[in-house]
This record gives C-alpha cells, structure tokens and sequence, in this order.
C-alpha cells in the first residue's frame, strides 16, 4: 500500500489554511520490526466522541494506534476481529462503520468476550443505534458502508447494492430511521477484483 501514496495530495491540502500541521508517522514502517496503521482503513473514528476504534492486525499495530491516539487525543478502543477461517480482518472498516446516530458493527468476529462488550458499551454510551451484522454479510460489504453529507446538510449512508441486498430488512429500517438517505450504487467489479468496497473508495475531509 505504500506505493499508493500520493504526495501532490498532501500538497494540495497544505494550500488550505485549515490544514496547518502535518504529523508523518512514516518512520515507523522503517524500524527494525516495521510497523503500520493503515490510513483511514485500520481505524473507524467516531470524531464527536473523539473515539477511535481498531482491530488489530499486520496493518494496524497497537503501539502505533496508541501514539495516534495520544496525538489527536482520542480514546482508542482496540480488539481483535477474525473471519470464520481464523483470520486477522486486515482493515477495521470493513467489519465496522460509526455515524453520526448509527454503529454497525460485526460482533461476531470479535471473539473475546471482553472485547466485544467494551465496543457494544461504547457505542451505546455515544447514543448509537447499534446493527450488528454477520461475517457473511462482511463479506458482502455491510461494514464498507460511510456515512456522508449531502449539498443540503443532510446525512447519508453510501454503500454497494451487494451489501444494500444483504441487510435484512429489520436492518435497512434501523439504518433508515438514522440518515435521511441511504444510497447504493453497482460497484461489483471494485469489490470483486480491487478487494474493497465503498467505504475504501471515499477519502475523508473534515
């Protein structure tokens, strides 16, 4: 992935005045043991509560989640999420998603009791409509889902129609009675071949 960096996009954003400090945490990847946090995919923030939360992987390492965290004063609320084989889930947004007045979560893939009830108390804490979804609906892209604003200060919930068809209907009610919208697009050969889904198509600016 760190071939995909784009400089001239930093750049760009050194020309608003609103971005006026930049923390590169690159450093950490040429350490004798390399270690990464993989942009907006290793953490899912909730930036009202200023909480951030991340499943633990190759990509996302703990001591650099933590020095984040401490840099833009969050609370980090780390766990390990695994697939039904066992497996690290790489990025916490695709098994995860916090807006404004909804969590969907996959509690399903976190396996350690303590773990899962720290986040379920979290999110209900900050006044969230909890959905917790399956494993097989992380594979359809249930967790890759964002919410975004529209031009007239509405809130959305953008997503695939794979994982828009893969709610169940209790669900998209919950997610419905949350955002003023929820639009879904055909984004079968993003998901399929480049492996993300919405969410890790949408670069966030706040």
């Amino acid at each position: 992935r760190r071939r995909e960096r784009r400089p001239e996009f930093i750049d760009r954003l050194h020309q608003f005045r609103r971005y006026t400090y930049v923390y590169d945490m690159t450093r950490e990847e040429l350490a004798a043991t390399p270690k990464f946090l993989e942009g907006t995919g290793s953490l899912v923030l909730d930036r009202v509560n200023k909480i951030a939360y991340a499943g633990l992987s190759d990509r996302t390492d703990l001591s650099v989640a933590k020095h984040w965290a401490h840099i833009l004063g969050y609370n980090l609320i780390p766990f390990t999420a695994l697939d039904a084989g066992g497996r690290s889930i790489y990025h916490t947004n695709v098994m995860m998603c916090v807006s404004s007045k909804a969590a969907i979560f996959c509690a399903e893939a976190v396996r350690d009791q303590s773990e899962r009830d720290k986040v379920r108390e979290a999110l209900r804490a900050t006044n969230h409509e909890v959905v917790e979804i399956s494993l097989e609906q992380v594979n359809s892209f249930c967790g890759n889902v964002l919410e975004v604003e529209t031009f007239d200060g509405k809130q959305s919930l953008v997503m695939s129609d794979q994982a828009y068809n893969a709610f169940t209907q209790d669900q998209l009610l919950a997610l419905e009675d949350t955002h003023a919208s929820l639009v879904h697009a055909d984004f079968q050969s993003i998901e399929k071949y480049g492996g993300g889904g919405v969410r890790c198509s949408i670069g966030e600016l706040f």
